[in-house]
């Protein structure tokens, strides 16, 4: 089973809204659209929710990655995919960031934020741990 599967429907309406508008753009595209909806959820929601909504939006990346097969050799998709719930695609990603330095600076020229992004999704999920069987796209 996939993560899009135990999605309420309400969620899978926006991964199928976003997979057919991502579909055609190449994966740097894909990763700006996806942190520009970030943004808007956490201009969007009360500040104490702001864990929620990155959980529910690392969720919503990770379900677009099962729509939209993950690349590894695209710098972007590795960004996506280290953040994923996916343990293997984020532990593929994070090796072959640590491996080449470059992929994370070509990440933070083209968002700045990244670092912060990255590190308030890891505090998101361990404030609130997601359940590990939920979390895991088959």
């Amino acid at each position: 089973m996939t993560l899009y599967e135990h999605l309420p429907a309400d969620i899978r309406e926006v991964v199928d809204a976003y997979v057919g508008d991502l579909r055609p753009q190449p994966w740097r595209i894909r990763f700006l659209l996806l942190i520009d909806l970030l943004q808007e959820k956490l201009e969007s929601g009360p500040s104490a929710e702001h864990w929620r909504l990155l959980q529910q939006w690392t969720g919503i990346v990770t379900a677009v990655l099962e729509h939209l097969p993950p690349d590894s050799s695209v710098g972007e998709c590795l960004g996506l995919m280290s953040i994923s719930f996916n343990d293997q695609w984020r532990a593929q990603a994070l090796g072959q960031i640590e491996r080449d330095p470059t992929v994370l600076d070509r990440l933070v020229a083209i968002c700045p934020d990244w670092g912060d992004i990255v590190e308030t999704v890891l505090e998101a999920n361990q404030r609130r741990p997601i359940k590990a069987g939920q979390a895991r796209a088959r």
